[in-house]
């Protein structure tokens, strides 16, 4: 019989980065299929690439910040 507590699990900010992550690239497939039937012009996506890829940028960051304050 074990009378030890469990050992603590992983904590909850890797969690936060792959639902993170996993959104984002839901998010970027849905937008490349909506480029590729033309129901959004290469033109208009032209515009939306590069506040989509600031966008990508800043979630990253705050990720990667969150997995550096919880291990303290």
């Amino acid at each position: 019989m074990n009378l030890e507590p469990p050992a603590p699990s992983q904590s909850n900010a890797s969690g936060v980065a792959r639902v993170l992550a996993s959104l984002t690239i839901l998010a970027l497939a849905t937008l490349a299929i909506l480029v590729v039937l033309d129901v959004i012009p290469r033109s208009a996506f032209a515009e939306i690439a590069s506040r989509t890829a600031m966008i990508i940028g800043i979630c990253i960051v705050s990720v990667v910040a969150i997995g550096f304050l919880s291990r303290r």
